[in-house]
């Protein structure tokens, strides 16, 4: 008596426990050996389930793992948690050093553009002074010109006088 061929379609299953039959490698077998132990199904579909199989067999099987990550150590979290605060504060401290040092060379700077600007107002105000001095000496200076044109003038006409005069004494020709 031969044994009993279940019918219907091929599945996954049975493919899996037709290759684990010929040798448990996917791999060296093909789908004509697998109809053969299975006495049905067609080709494609064996074969489908077999490309299905030999994938599966190149994926690494997961591992089997609980549901959730067990608590971290309480040492290894103030650890790393120290060692997190203390760059931050490094950071931190380098930056507020670095601003501080930028305020101070800034401030510096300001100290020197300060200086420069009461240099350069004190110059001015010298200048001024001595614009002002130029200009009183350059009015007294046209005030005695205009003193000595009137006075050259009163001697002119005197001179003038005169020389009307000595040409009245003069024989007349």
């Amino acid at each position: 008596m031969e044994p009993e061929v279940p019918l219907g379609r091929v599945t996954l299953e049975d493919v899996r426990a037709a290759v684990e039959q010929l040798g448990g490698d996917p791999a060296r077998t093909n789908a004509a050996k697998v109809r053969e132990v299975l006495g049905r199904g067609g080709f494609g579909t064996i074969q489908k389930h077999l490309e299905r199989l030999r994938a599966e067999q190149a994926e690494p099987e997961a591992e089997e793992g609980p549901e959730t990550a067990p608590e971290a150590p309480r040492e290894l979290v103030q650890g790393i948690w120290a060692a997190a605060w203390a760059e931050a504060a490094r950071r931190h401290g380098k930056a507020l050093t670095d601003a501080l040092q930028k305020v101070a060379d800034l401030e510096g700077r300001l100290e020197v553009a300060l200086d420069d600007l009461e240099g350069l107002a004190k110059r001015l105000d010298q200048l001024e002074a001595e614009r002002d001095e130029a200009v009183a000496r350059a009015e007294a200076a046209e005030k005695t010109l205009e003193d000595e044109r009137m006075v050259m003038l009163g001697e002119r006409a005197a001179v003038k006088g005169m020389m009307e005069r000595l040409r009245s004494m003069l024989p007349k020709e």
